[in-house]
């Protein structure tokens, strides 16, 4: 709040009524007024006062101070007052041009009339303004006049009645019973009700009276990471005399007259111990109905935002599944709350609220836990990431929402999901690549080819390149022939044909040890040849792998194939080349419930139909 300071460092004392010879008159007296100044800090979490972060008020507050003749009663005073009238007023002027509000109000009214005791003395707690946002509330400017009037000089009564009369439209309360706000679309409703409930207070131009007129300091400061709350105090004094020593025996202090400003982060939220706002466990709906006080009564969040004259008044039930009209809505709304006075903390937690009803929100700020535990293809979460209400939402808003505990993602957020799904991405990269080697060898029904794809991919620590541990736990379906199938010679002669039958009968391979037996490209081209290969799922990483690398994809084989249906393959590669392989049930390792629990695990889903063919 800008506000002139004052040079006058001068006592005003003024005189009631001035008696002739030695009678006692009452004259009320304050001296100038004095600065207090108390500091406060930026909002934990945050690196310095922004004027987006409060709430500001100016309070006007009366502190009795001593035993003064108002609270002692009349027994210590002068048997009467026998001449006249007096009045003494201090009467505030408040105003903001930026926001088009201005007021008056009453600092105290004090009346007396002949006769011992006849006098008053009204000094009530006011709200000089309403809750207006720090960087608007510091261009308020608030001037004081000190009235009083002798024999009737002047109805000092009748101007606070006028005043008072103009300040009764802004009935202020404190959070829970209705807020009052203060913005520009609200600065522009109080004005136009004033003009039309409030006829202009009688004027006074003519009368004869005394009156000071001055300007109060800042109320509110701040730069950087420092604030700055003043306090003015006028100190009031009650001076019963005979003569002109004013500051004689009978000086008394009645009080303090305090004008002060008053501080809050939120008007719609709770706060933490820590003085953060908190804004969860709740939804658009109940923080619809926080109440709101204006001029023309009270009525809740929501129905002053769709009641708005704003030009860029929102739809508060948009297409929720219009990315679009969503973002769009959002920034209206925005831009409203922002004009009917709302900080940072409040809009945002109304246009957290607002946006919780939509799926692009929610995937936006998806924890890293669930990407993580869904295994999402780094293009699923870069499309994710790129509907980010930036039409709407700053960064800044995001790290405002965060701050108030509500669980949405910053850009640093972003940047460690996708971190982690590089990361993880760049270890399926082995796998993928081994598979599509893999595929592209299993699906070529050449067998010479074959082997000679095989060659480069294989490669065993005991016989080097070009060969691999085959090991067979899908049960007794004709591997080893498979691997050295009987060949019968081509007959030259009569007496060799009649020993090709002896050949051919020659006994079958031994069988395969459950360690496995070491095959050459060869061999393994034989047997994926043999095995009469129908379809092939994608490669996913074996389950409870022990820290190796090693992937497993289903096959289906077709009519006539020695392995009816068909089963899992697994292989166990390394550097780029595959060590291991072995023929698996599907259910190995738990592999059908691992589909179950994570249907897709490095960009590989497998359907339950494929399964359903193995059975």
């Amino acid at each position: 709040m800008s506000i002139r300071t004052i040079s006058s460092v001068k006592l005003i004392l003024v005189a009631g009524t001035l008696l002739s010879g030695c009678t006692t008159t009452r004259q009320i007296v304050i001296d100038h007024p004095s600065t207090q100044a108390s500091q406060f800090q930026p909002l934990q979490g945050f690196q310095s006062i922004d004027g987006d972060d409060y709430y500001v008020r100016l309070i006007s507050e009366f502190d009795f101070k001593g035993d003064n003749v108002l609270k002692s009663g009349c027994t210590n005073m002068a048997p009467s007052y026998e001449k006249g009238d007096l009045s003494a007023a201090l009467i505030y002027s408040v105003r903001n041009e930026a926001l088009k509000f201005s007021r008056e109000a009453t600092g105290f009214l004090y009346q007396a009339t002949t006769g011992k005791c006849n006098f008053t003395f009204d000094a009530k707690k006011l709200y000089l303004t309403p809750w207006i946002r720090l960087d608007s509330g510091r261009e308020t400017m608030v001037d004081y006049n000190f009235y009083t009037n002798a024999n009737s000089d002047v109805d000092v009564s009748s101007l606070v009645g006028d005043v008072n009369a103009a300040g009764n439209l802004l009935a202020l309360t404190g959070v829970g019973m209705g807020v009052a706000i203060m913005g520009q679309v609200a600065g522009q409703w109080v004005k136009s009700n004033q003009q039309a409930e409030v006829t202009t207070p009688a004027s006074h131009q003519s009368a004869k009276h005394s009156s000071e007129s001055h300007s109060l300091p800042a109320a509110t400061t701040y730069a950087g990471k420092t604030g700055t709350l003043n306090q003015t105090t006028f100190k009031v004094f009650d001076v019963a005399e005979g003569g002109f020593h004013l500051f004689g025996s009978d000086t008394r202090q009645l009080g303090e007259l305090k004008i002060y400003p008053e501080i809050l982060p939120s008007l719609l939220l709770k706060t933490t111990a820590d003085g953060i706002p908190d804004a969860r466990d709740l939804s658009f709906e109940e923080i619809g109905y926080s109440p709101i006080k204006s001029a023309a009564g009270e009525i809740n969040l929501q129905q002053l935002i769709e009641q708005s004259k704003h030009p860029a008044k929102p739809n508060l039930k948009p297409d929720w599944n219009n990315y679009p009209d969503v973002e769009g809505n959002c920034r209206k709304l925005k831009l409203v709350m922002k004009d009917l006075g709302f900080n940072k903390f409040d809009r945002n937690a109304v246009i957290y609220y607002f946006l919780a009803k939509n799926g692009d929100w929610n995937n936006y700020n998806i924890t890293r836990q669930k990407t993580q535990s869904e295994e999402m293809r780094p293009k699923v979460i870069e499309s994710y990431r790129s509907k980010n209400f930036a039409n709407c939402l700053a960064p800044d808003d995001y790290g405002v929402m965060k701050s108030m505990g509500l669980p949405v993602n910053t850009q640093s957020d972003w940047d460690q999901v996708g971190e982690a799904s590089h990361k993880k991405e760049q270890l399926f990269t082995p796998l993928k690549s081994i598979e599509r080697q893999l595929v592209a060898v299993l699906n070529n029904p050449n067998k010479a080819e074959m082997e000679r794809q095989l060659f480069p991919l294989l490669s065993t620590e005991k016989n080097g390149d070009g060969s691999v541990l085959l090991q067979n736990h899908l049960g007794n379906f004709g591997l080893e022939l498979l691997l050295n199938p009987p060949v019968a010679p081509a007959p030259t002669d009569v007496s060799i044909a009649q020993v090709a039958p002896v050949v051919a009968a020659a006994p079958a391979s031994a069988a395969i040890p459950g360690e496995g037996v070491i095959v050459s490209a060869r061999q393994l081209a034989q047997v994926f040849s043999g095995l009469l290969i129908n379809e092939l799922s994608c490669a996913r990483p074996v389950p409870d792998s022990l820290g190796k690398s090693a992937g497993l994809l289903l096959f289906t084989t077709k009519e006539g194939s020695p392995r009816v249906k068909g089963g899992a393959m697994e292989f166990e590669f390394s550097g780029g080349k595959i060590a291991r392989i072995a023929f698996q049930l599907s259910t190995y390792r738990d592999f059908e419930q691992d589909l179950l629990d994570r249907p897709e695990i490095g960009g590989c889903r497998i359907d339950p139909s494929f399964l359903a063919k193995l059975h």
